[in-house]
């Protein structure tokens, strides 16, 4: 039943991401400059790809919560340094930054999972 939650979790934010992706598309050229135009697709992949990495990290290696978080912190802040030395490749603090609130946003939530629909399961 576990797994079943998570793959349902996934599809979704393929999803999501997905009609992210082709919806600017739709959109007059006025508004979609205006939308588009910060924060940039850079930004938006690394705060989706840490909100995924703590995901995996925490629901499929089963690490816990206080030791993922601080980890993966680190992590981030370890590629931007290491960005940061080669020749192709920028350290920014923006993205370090999103990687900070893509893993924020997953601890958001994973508490909101935790302290609404785990009580409406519990009353059905």
């Amino acid at each position: 039943m576990k797994a079943r939650q998570h793959t349902y979790f996934f599809i979704t934010v393929i999803v999501i991401l997905i009609a992210l992706l082709f919806a600017h598309e739709l959109l007059p050229d006025d508004i979609r400059k205006r939308i588009f135009k910060f924060p940039t697709i850079d930004t938006i992949g690394h705060l989706t790809s840490f909100f995924i990495l703590t995901w995996v990290s925490h629901s499929v290696i089963k690490l816990s919560l206080p030791f993922c978080i601080p980890l993966l912190i680190f992590y981030a802040a370890l590629t931007e340094v290491g960005q940061s030395f080669l020749g192709y490749r920028n350290g920014e603090l923006n993205d370090f930054f999103a990687d900070v609130v893509g893993i924020g946003l997953f601890v958001l939530a994973k508490w909101l999972y935790v302290k609404f629909f785990r009580q409406r399961k519990a009353v059905l």
